[in-house]
């Protein structure tokens, strides 16, 4: 079973990696380039400390790709256990897009949300059509070559 979560973990790196890189790219222009707020824990509303700009920028690409490799390990674990893993995969990331993007407007801040939504958008559409397609693509060979 770990066998199999790597391999799909390794078929899905150059998705994950570019959506990574889309993800500090709009972090980096909202936050830097627009000056949005970056509140440190959005969930705190009394809380003003904001997030500095830059490490929240480059935390961006870190927990865009770590949350995208846990999607990746639950899709594997999908297919076993459903016929269209596909479906299932796609429909809880909608309904955690949906939850999460009216749980950020209780944020600090109705920028923050705004800016929350986006990066969540932005991370989570590419990531509902790239990765499955990853997963698709993969070869079905006997031995596993983890690297």
């Amino acid at each position: 079973m770990i066998a199999t979560q790597l391999m799909a973990l390794k078929q899905s790196a150059r998705a994950l990696l570019l959506i990574g890189v889309l993800a500090t790219g709009v972090a980096g222009v909202l936050t830097l380039g627009v000056g949005m707020d970056t509140p440190w824990a959005p969930w705190d509303r009394e809380s003003e400390t904001m997030f500095p700009p830059v490490l929240f920028t480059l935390a961006s690409f870190v927990a865009t790709v770590v949350f995208c490799a846990t999607t990746v390990v639950f899709h594997t674990l999908l297919k076993m256990v459903t016929n269209n893993p596909d479906k299932w995969w796609r429909g809880s990331g909608v309904v955690f897009l949906v939850a999460y993007g009216m749980f950020s407007f209780g944020s600090g801040t109705v920028e923050a949300a705004i800016m929350l939504n986006l990066l969540h958008l932005i991370v989570g559409l590419p990531a509902l059509t790239l990765l499955p397609r990853a997963f698709r693509n993969q070869r079905h060979s006997p031995s596993v070559d983890i690297f």
